[in-house]
């Protein structure tokens, strides 16, 4: 039997009526922030060039966009959603796919469900059972994966969004195994592109290429059933010989699902997730010292080796790449006491008390992976104080340390008004919040179409 029947077996094993009430209640918390982060994408510059590139709203087309006028046929739909959802890198992370599984789930699910008038219930569970494939699968290959230099979001989310649009669709084993088996071919994205608008086309083209293999497989389209442990195939092709192990793919599914344990991480800054535990420990600073940046001499920040990526340590040089600076985020954190959308707008980086205090920052890895994501702050004065803060974990990831669910709608509703208005955008965040009773997804695309 190859590994992609085994892994569609486990999948459709998955049965609704046995996930807990608290992997619903995750799943509505990472649908909606998702689709808040979605709202804010949408009139970004990479969002606009995206849609004209696939030609433009089809009118009468049978998928909306959320934040636009526009429609679209399902797959470009799912691309364009994915792209927008991404733009601003505010959206959830797993610890499990080291990578953004809902905005690659959700687009290609959301434009499957309304095509095909699917309920809230039948979405919220299709979604569970796509987190659970992208980060099954993730445990046989990371973190070697990401560290070899794969996006997971794109080359991990697309199965996630293959297996979710192919429990919506209803596919049985062999034709779901296709559908996995497709995504192998259609997997891509690497890091060396972040900083720039082709890191949230990762997304966009994960969702509309796991969507396409989820309707092939229904038509009958079919695939290698050995596309993952081929001598050519997924496995040693993404992950080299030595560097794989199938079994975990294989072992414990849905005891817990992944969604509860380690869970997904909802930000609270619309930057790279590595640095959230170091920004945490940073504001803790300002709010207790209010510090003045003429007086920091130097900022040490403290992580384990896996978060300090080259590309994070770097100073900002643009727009985009500001959301992937440890030294420009933590600077803000320190002097602001708060990262938000609007630090990553306009002419933002090159504040000149930013940039002078940029140059004071230091990095020191760690290899505890007991800590991966927790981070001190070590500031030293002018004078020669000194003054620490350290987080085991930033709020917000996941299980152990949950966003507050007033958290999440004050970030929602701060997402969303900028395409809505406010009344508009608190019920959508209300529906959302009640997903599973919802009997049409259609009349929460229909509330995300901006007045006019």
């Amino acid at each position: 039997m190859g590994l992609a029947l085994e892994l569609a077996q486990r999948a459709n094993a998955l049965r609704a009526e046995t996930f807990p009430p608290e992997a619903r209640r995750w799943a509505i918390t990472a649908i909606t922030d998702m689709l808040g982060c979605a709202l804010a994408g949408a009139q970004e510059a990479c969002t606009g060039t995206m849609l004209h590139a696939v030609g433009g709203g089809v009118p009468g087309a049978s998928c909306s966009l959320p934040g636009r006028a526009e429609r679209l046929p399902p797959l470009e739909a799912a691309l364009v959603h994915g792209t927008a959802g991404h733009a601003l890198d505010f959206d959830d992370t797993s610890k499990s796919m080291a990578g953004h599984p809902t905005v690659v789930i959700v687009p290609a699910l959301l434009a499957l469900a309304e095509q095909r008038d699917a309920s809230g219930a039948a979405l919220l569970d299709a979604y569970i059972v796509g987190v659970e494939v992208a980060t099954r699968i993730a445990r046989g290959v990371n973190f070697h994966h990401y560290e070899k230099g794969w996006h997971p979001t794109a080359t991990l989310g697309i199965f996630g969004a293959a297996a979710a649009c192919g429990r919506l669709i209803g596919l049985e084993d062999a034709r779901l195994a296709n559908a996995l088996s497709l995504c192998v071919s259609l997997a891509a994205g690497v890091k060396s592109n972040f900083g720039t608008q082709a890191k949230p086309l990762h997304a966009g083209n994960a969702a509309r290429n796991g969507l396409l293999a989820a309707l092939l497989a229904e038509g009958g389209f079919t695939a290698g059933a050995d596309a993952f442990e081929h001598p050519q195939g997924f496995l040693e092709v993404f992950n080299g010989a030595g560097h794989h192990d199938a079994t975990r793919m294989l072992d414990g599914w849905g005891a817990p699902l992944d969604l509860l344990a380690p869970g997904i991480s909802i930000k609270k800054y619309p930057c790279v997730y590595s640095v959230h535990g170091a920004l945490d420990a940073a504001i803790a600073l300002h709010r207790r010292h209010a510090l003045d940046p003429a007086r920091i001499a130097r900022v040490t920040v403290t992580m384990h080796r896996r978060r300090l990526l080259p590309h994070v340590q770097r100073p900002a040089t643009s727009t985009l790449d500001a959301k992937f600076s440890l030294p420009y985020n933590v600077v803000r954190a320190l002097i602001s006491g708060r990262v938000g959308l609007a630090d990553f707008e306009g002419d933002a980086f090159r504040d000149p008390i930013i940039r002078a205090v940029m140059g004071r920052i230091a990095t020191r890895p760690h290899d505890d992976d007991s800590n991966d994501y927790g981070a001190e702050v070590e500031v030293v004065l002018a004078d020669g104080t000194v003054l620490r803060e350290s987080v085991s974990a930033p709020l917000g990831r996941g299980p152990e340390t949950p966003l507050p669910v007033e958290m999440l709608r004050m970030k929602f509703e701060d997402c969303a008004t900028r395409i809505l208005p406010v009344e508009a955008a608190s019920r959508v965040f209300e529906s959302l919040q009640a997903l599973d009773a919802l009997p049409s997804v259609r009349r929460l695309t229909a509330m995300m179409v901006p007045p006019g």
